[in-house]
């Protein structure tokens, strides 16, 4: 029972703040890397149908008309980061938090096809701007302080991209390939994930700390619409490339280039005219990493 009230009145005081003074404002900033967890398979990234290329998939058709299929799966959750945080302490052990999170993610094969004429290739990657609200809990050590915080994550701004390349073997006649290459943008719906970190601190001024974390969210972003921002196709003859008439980006229907991203929809003739609506998406931005930098405490 004695210990029961102790950890009673321990938690008690650490979330009241018996010293006043102890309250204080924070700036961390920093670096990370992030490498990719909670893997699933990916979206869809040719509405159009053009490259051969099927959701997900690594397909090579061999000179014997054998073909070797291998699953495709992972997140767009991994790259680098750049963070900047402002934080108040309420007392020396409970603070909260608001952190702003640039994140550029490496590029990632979502889908691959692989045949004696014909091969093509999707490459996606997430360039964003996060906000990171949270609730920071540490024990208050003079030295190497441990702390933990956790709290959601919330990307503000930034697209997905994706690129794409085809080149079909003597698909311009004997001689001459037939080079494609286009590049997407994908704009999310407001969406929310978590994070949380576990790190550590350590003074190296009166007012000045190290800190380093491993940090882990599970973010999915909804996809709002999709469009086709360069298409581009070639006939490459002896190494002379020629663009090929009506087969760029202003010869597309705005059906083949726009698309709306809807839960439900009613499917009818299809409007050259009018963005193509097609099922929901969400792009698995889920990762694990680690962060390192300085933080700065403006108290007494």
């Amino acid at each position: 029972m004695k210990k029961v009230s102790l950890l009673i009145c321990t938690l008690f005081m650490a979330l009241t703040g018996a010293k006043s003074h102890a309250q204080e404002f924070y700036i961390r900033g920093g670096v990370g890397y992030v490498t990719e967890s909670g893997k699933t398979e990916f979206n869809n990234a040719d509405p159009n149908g053009l490259t051969m290329i099927q959701q997900s998939t690594d397909i090579t058709i061999n000179p014997d008309g054998s073909a070797r299929i291998k699953s495709l799966s992972g997140t767009l959750g991994g790259g680098f980061k750049a963070n900047i945080t402002a934080g108040y302490m309420f007392n020396p052990y409970v603070g909260a938090e608001v952190g702003f999170n640039y994140f550029s993610g490496y590029d990632k094969t979502i889908g691959k096809f692989t045949s004696p004429q014909l091969q093509s290739e999707e490459i996606a990657y997430l360039r964003g701007l996060d906000i990171v609200p949270a609730i920071y809990l540490t024990p208050a050590f003079s030295k190497l302080n441990p702390y933990a915080r956790i709290g959601l994550i919330i990307p503000a701004a930034g697209k997905l991209h994706i690129e794409t390349t085809a080149n079909q073997t003597d698909g311009g006649g004997a001689g001459t390939d037939i080079h494609i290459n286009a590049e997407s943008e994908v704009e999310s719906k407001f969406s929310v994930g978590f994070v949380g970190a576990v790190g550590v601190t350590y003074p190296i001024g009166p007012k000045l700390q190290v800190f380093g974390e491993l940090e882990f969210k599970n973010l999915s972003i909804k996809s709002k619409s999709a469009e086709i921002t360069k298409y581009e196709t070639t006939a490459v003859t002896d190494g002379n490339a020629v663009l090929v008439p009506g087969q760029q980006l202003a010869d597309l229907p705005v059906n083949e280039k726009k698309f709306i991203f809807s839960d439900t929809f009613t499917q009818g003739p299809p409007d050259p005219n009018s963005p193509r609506r097609i099922p929901t998406q969400y792009v698995n931005a889920s990762g694990v990493g680690i962060n390192v930098g300085i933080r700065y405490s403006f108290g007494k």
